[in-house]
């Protein structure tokens, strides 16, 4: 998994999906306005910096590459891998991987044709964005996964043998994938900027893609739309749909309302507040399925205050989550007691871990034993330290901020005095010793993580990766949860790595680092008369199949 972050509620550059099922709710407007198969208008709240997903890696990117490019695979709607690229999923079971995965063959489908006509995607081309995403001149969000290439054999040029230097468990998602940014990128292109002068940092290319997707880019207009037209020659048929124009509508409550006046057709990240008033549109299905986003609380192991773990199980029985959930997001998410959904992970799930119900008397009983008195004034105390600590958000996050006020009123009631100090996002998620999770400037954070269909969760997690340099903002250190995260990334495996973090669930739990609130969902719109549409939880939100869309 890479993981992404944002700011609880903030709707910032970020891969939030939805699937196909799990909706919350009945699907509205059944009616219709109809649809043209001349124009289908989706829309987003903001405008991509570039159209180079390798190095422009917010949401509109990684959303409109979905339409662009081809990748090695895609995600359906209930987040399974399909082949795009390739013309079946490298497995040990049909041989293409193999040395203990070492060696993935990837099979390439013969007659994927480049946007400009210039030949067929090879092996060439997945050297080329190879070599493209390790170069250090080359400004790349993420090198993880391809840096543990050692070489690709091309001798077929519709065959791609990969040699490893190190057994990458997540290959599939990350290595010309969704998870990894890039795509399988145009060599006769690339080529030519790819050098030790970092020529493709500033490549044309990057605002005018030529990709082998099912759509072609045609224009962008800066801060206001993209517009793409099918491709005639895409491998699987042309679209049925000719034009997609991706409008940029930077306000929630704006594009609501665009939603409601069909000015817009498709659109996601919709406000939560929003879904009841959705679901009355004429014409307008609106769903809100789970999507592979967390939000939770990290308790910073750091402080003298979190060492007991009595004291952290205390904070978690005094949270109502499900009030909670109703209260600040409507009602749309999913509890689970782990960072791994029951709906999402159904395998990986373990629901044996230690739970912490709302529970206020034993979150009472628990600090009395471990010598947290109350004062006169409410307040607990011990050794003469009153348990105070600082609750931090973005302060640019309303929802955070709701949050907050609930949860202040939760832990006040146990005897805790609780304190708001929140940061701009920018310092909050700065990835140095100044920023506010980075540097551990903070007692107790409240985030979200937004992860992918793998269920790798060490770079977040494992001991191995503390920050500035990692992402283990709590710190939590955990020899037999890192251990077992170290075995899940060495092996190919799917069965071994599943029982792996079912031990790191269960030594999560124990532990109780965080408080896993719960997995969004995610309010999507489209035409009730629009065929062929699902959503992936996987990155590229409602574009996993466009070329199926019709009216």
């Amino acid at each position: 998994m890479r993981p992404r972050l944002l700011a609880a509620g903030a709707l910032i550059g970020l891969a939030l999906s939805a699937c196909g099922g799990g909706e919350s709710g009945p699907a509205s407007g059944d009616g219709g306005t109809g649809g043209s198969n001349d124009r289908l208008v989706v829309s987003s709240i903001s405008d991509p910096k570039g159209l180079n997903p390798a190095f422009a890696t917010a949401t509109p990117t990684l959303e409109l590459s979905a339409l662009l490019f081809s990748y090695a695979v895609r995600y359906d709607d209930k987040a399974r891998a399909v082949p795009d690229a390739v013309s079946e999923i490298p497995s040990i079971a049909n041989g293409d991987v193999t040395d203990r995965g070492l060696t993935i063959k990837y099979k390439l489908r013969h007659g994927i044709k480049w946007h400009d006509g210039q030949g067929d995607l090879t092996c060439n081309d997945m050297k080329s964005t190879w070599k493209m995403m390790v170069n250090p001149k080359n400004i790349i969000d993420t090198t993880v996964g391809w840096n543990s290439i050692r070489d690709i054999d091309c001798r077929d040029p519709y065959v791609a043998v990969v040699h490893m230097k190190t057994v990458y468990a997540p290959f599939l998602q990350q290595l010309w994938g969704v998870n990894g940014n890039s795509p399988i990128l145009p060599a006769h292109i690339i080529d030519k900027y790819n050098d030790a002068n970092g020529s493709m940092n500033q490549a044309p290319f990057n605002s005018a893609p030529v990709g082998s997707g099912p759509y072609k880019f045609v224009s962008w207009q800066r801060g206001s739309r993209i517009r793409l037209e099918a491709f005639p020659q895409y491998f699987l048929g042309k679209p049925k749909i000719r034009e997609i124009v991706y409008k940029i509508v930077p306000d929630g409550n704006t594009l609501t309302t665009q939603v409601q006046t069909h000015e817009v057709q498709i659109a996601w990240n919709l406000p939560a507040a929003q879904y009841g008033q959705l679901q009355k549109v004429s014409g307008v299905r609106t769903i809100a399925p789970v999507v592979y986003v967390f939000d939770h609380f990290d308790f910073n192991l750091t402080r003298p205050i979190f060492a007991d773990v009595r004291v952290r199980r205390a904070l978690t029985h005094a949270v109502d989550r499900r009030s909670l959930l109703e209260k600040v997001q409507h009602g749309l998410g999913e509890l689970s007691p782990t960072f791994m959904d029951p709906t999402l992970y159904k395998d990986a799930y373990d629901p044996t871990v230690m739970q912490y119900p709302f529970d206020p008397l034993k979150a009472k009983a628990l600090l009395d034993e471990a010598g947290w008195r109350t004062g006169a004034d409410g307040v607990r105390a011990k050794n003469g330290q009153r348990f105070a600590f600082e609750l931090s958000a973005t302060v640019e996050s309303n929802t955070a901020k709701a949050i907050q006020q609930q949860v202040i009123s939760y832990w006040k009631a146990i005897g805790a005095d609780v304190t708001v100090k929140n940061y701009p996002t920018t310092l909050y998620f700065d990835q140095t010793s100044k920023g506010t999770l980075a540097g551990g400037k903070f007692d107790v954070a409240i985030y979200a993580w937004s992860g992918a269909a793998d269920i790798d969760q060490s770079a977040i997690y494992s001991a191995h990766f503390m920050p500035p340099q990692g992402q283990n903002y709590p710190r939590w250190r955990n020899a037999r949860a890192t251990a077992a995260m170290d075995d899940a990334n060495a092996t190919v495996d799917q069965a071994r790595r599943i029982r792996d973090y079912k031990i790191v669930q269960q030594e999560f739990a124990k532990d109780d680092p965080s408080i896993i609130l719960w997995f969004r969902r995610d309010v999507t719109s489209y035409p009730a008369a629009l065929k062929g549409f699902t959503a992936t939880p996987v990155i590229t939100i409602p574009f996993w199949n466009p070329w199926a869309y019709h009216f």
